[in-house]
């Protein structure tokens, strides 16, 4: 049988596997990202640490309601529209983008936005906007966290149905990824053990490193050169000191990270 007639009994006629539902072409929040431009506009940096998105589109109503309205309910038709983005994730001190939002807030400067797809590579919206809210928070049990509120200035340009070329990407398209992590008491004196979710695959690695805190999370692909953990021994700490596992691909850079407070098991 030729190949062109095996293709055409591929998936037995979709009878399960049916590649054109809206399931399969659903997208993951998780390959949603928010880039800004630099000021010279010549690099989009994915804002670093990101978390949650909340593009948010609005219009205002004009009520066009008379005496003579049918069925005695009121009449509207939309006004002028708006639109806001929202952000928030782990903070991560010095990195470029957190670097160009801070120097455009202090000099109430408007930031070029992109909002981009980082699995297919393409851009799904862009425009203009001025930030009007940036505040930072540093629980003392947990990591140091952003919020961003971005207020456009103009249109939010649609860019999947008005595609720009050149589709400029961030470089390494992507930002640090959260993991959960837990530490209770181990089996030896001074010892922590460590659960962390999701768990890692393949040939990627771990490290960790402890302070007092707050830690400072790395930047995302920096090299990590802390100390390596093999996911399950024991580590040796103090309670109420931070760990961090940081989670790397095989040469060491850094992919996901998070924090927890030490408990260790205390001395007999």
């Amino acid at each position: 049988m030729r190949k062109m007639d095996l293709q055409l009994f591929g998936f037995d006629n979709n009878a399960y596997c049916d590649f054109t539902s809206s399931a399969a072409k659903a997208i993951a929040g998780k390959d949603i990202l928010l880039a800004i431009y630099n000021t010279g506009g010549d690099k989009l940096l994915a804002i670093s640490g990101q978390q949650g998105l909340t593009i948010n589109r609005s219009a205002d109503s004009i009520e066009i309601t008379s005496k003579d309205t049918a069925g005695g309910w009121k009449s509207k038709i939309a006004g002028m529209k708006e639109w806001s983005i929202d952000n928030d994730g782990l903070y991560v001190p010095g990195d470029e983008s957190h670097n160009v939002l801070s120097q455009a807030f202090e000099n109430s400067d408007p930031v070029c936005v992109k909002v981009i797809n980082g699995k297919t590579k393409k851009g799904m919206f862009g425009g203009l906007a001025v930030i009007t809210d940036y505040p930072l928070e540093a629980p003392y049990d947990d990591a140091m966290t952003y919020s961003l509120s971005l207020e456009g200035m103009g249109a939010l340009t649609d860019l999947l149905n008005a595609p720009v070329s050149p589709d400029t990407m961030p470089e390494g398209s992507a930002a640090l990824a959260p993991l959960t992590v837990v530490s209770v008491e181990g089996s030896g004196s001074g010892q922590t053990s460590i659960y962390v979710n999701p768990v890692k695959s393949g040939s990627n690695k771990y490290f960790y490193k402890i302070g007092e805190g707050p830690l400072p999370y790395p930047a995302y692909n920096e090299k990590i050169s802390d100390t390596t953990w093999d996911g399950s021994a024991a580590i040796t700490a103090t309670t109420g000191q931070q760990i961090m596992i940081i989670e790397t691909d095989s040469s060491g850079k850094a992919l996901k990270a998070g924090i927890a407070a030490v408990t260790a098991k205390a001395g007999a």
